[in-house]
């Protein structure tokens, strides 16, 4: 027994481990944590690194050769010469511009990798953006609803007050109690949108674990004071993806000037040193010429002219569909706008009024509990209506700074 009660003592004294403590984000902190933590881009930034060093690699000159040669040797049935032993090394140099050419092509894969992540970047801020705004109005959802069962609770025992004075037939009481039964599945479903929400967003700001989140930024930010056409070409010229359009030509056309190239020679220079005459250093000069490859130049032409044609086409695709899509996020957000005002100027202040009346008038025994629950209804939808078009607007906000860049 006094085992047990050692080993028992020994568990309940085991370090437990701590929960994490909570994470408070704004909007922008959970953005630039994302850019920081998250797999994907850490990967992208890793591709700029390796750009750099392949461009190195291309452009340095090839490795040297050092070679000894030995003369002379004295095999069986071979006649007795003198051995001569020399040591050289062989340098091969490209012909004039093709390093130049190698270099400049490796600057813009860097360039390539590098607005690549931009563009990935971009992305993943919005989709953060959208995520946690998504969390956001889920909470929103879960306090109207908690809100509205303390109000259906009042009502309720207001219905019994009333039905224990013969005021009220008991299907009032069903009533209510059938309207609570509905807010709390509501409610139950509401959290665990929540919940899921927490996990995508912790899952896009590469956070390990669980790590209970506090988000500080509010659903009701004002709206963009912009002039959007200026935002929208400015937008543009920035683009990752136009300019990735723009990128491929120029190297499809720094391709076909290595292809140019290639038709010329490469040389080889040599030094060597017999061992008998230490001082009559040797001289070596050779070049290599593409005589037998023929073949090879005229697919390398053909090659470059394919590329420059397929790059031409592509950026004129890119180009159409960069300017659909913004034409049609501008439009979505236009429309997504106006719909908040619309809550904002005449609906939210309309039904709290009424609501508010109905209530007055149910404890003064004016208004039915039927028509009490109408007007409810309609206030509880109205308030999560609002919450939902302010996010709607946050998404299409989003979707207008990412509009165009899902181009492939």
């Amino acid at each position: 027994m006094s085992f047990i009660i050692i080993l028992c003592f020994m568990l309940s004294s085991w370090p437990q481990e701590q929960p994490a403590p909570p994470l408070t984000l704004t909007l922008e902190q959970a953005v630039e944590l994302a850019s920081q933590q998250n797999p994907s881009l850490l990967a992208l930034a890793r591709e700029i690194e390796a750009a750099r060093g392949q461009t190195l690699v291309n452009s340095a000159l090839p490795e040297a050769e050092v070679g000894l040669e030995l003369a002379g040797l004295d095999f069986p049935g071979a006649r007795q010469v003198e051995q001569e032993t020399t040591l050289g090394v062989v340098q091969t140099i490209p012909f004039p511009g093709k390093l130049r050419l190698r270099a400049q092509a490796g600057r813009l894969v860097e360039a390539e990798a590098r607005l690549r992540w931009q563009k990935a970047r971009l992305l993943l801020a919005a989709e953060v953006r959208k995520v946690y705004f998504r969390c956001l109005f889920h909470q929103k959802t879960v306090e109207i609803l908690l809100k509205n069962l303390d109000l259906l609770e009042e009502i309720q025992k207001n219905a019994m007050t009333r039905y224990a004075l013969a005021a009220v037939p008991y299907s009032d009481i069903l009533r209510v109690r059938l309207e609570i039964a509905r807010t709390r599945n509501d409610l139950l479903a509401a959290r665990n949108d929540l919940k899921v929400g927490w996990q995508e967003l912790a899952l896009l700001l590469g956070l390990k674990g669980e790590h209970p989140l506090v988000l500080t930024s509010s659903l009701e930010q004002p709206p963009v004071d912009w002039k959007l056409e200026e935002w929208l070409a400015r937008k543009k010229e920035l683009s990752p993806s136009l300019q990735l359009a723009r990128l491929r030509q120029e190297q499809a056309e720094v391709f076909g000037q290595i292809v140019l190239k290639n038709r010329w020679p490469d040389f080889s220079l040599g030094f060597f040193s017999p061992s008998k005459k230490l001082g009559a250093t040797g001289l070596s000069f050779g070049l290599s010429y593409p005589l037998f490859s023929r073949k090879r130049l005229a697919g390398e032409k053909i090659l470059a002219e394919a590329e420059k044609q397929k790059a031409l086409f592509a950026s004129q695709a890119a180009e159409r569909f960069y300017e659909s899509r913004s034409r049609q996020a501008a439009g979505s957000l236009v429309q997504s706008l106006e719909q908040v005002r619309i809550f904002e100027e005449s609906l939210l202040g309309e039904t709290e009024a009424v609501l508010e009346k109905a209530l007055s008038d149910y404890r003064l025994s004016r208004l039915d509990s039927l028509n009490l629950m109408d007007l409810y209804r309609q206030s509880s939808l109205v308030r999560l209506e609002y919450y939902r078009a302010l996010y709607l607007y946050q998404t299409a906000l989003a979707d207008l700074e990412i509009a165009g860049e899902d181009y492939e």
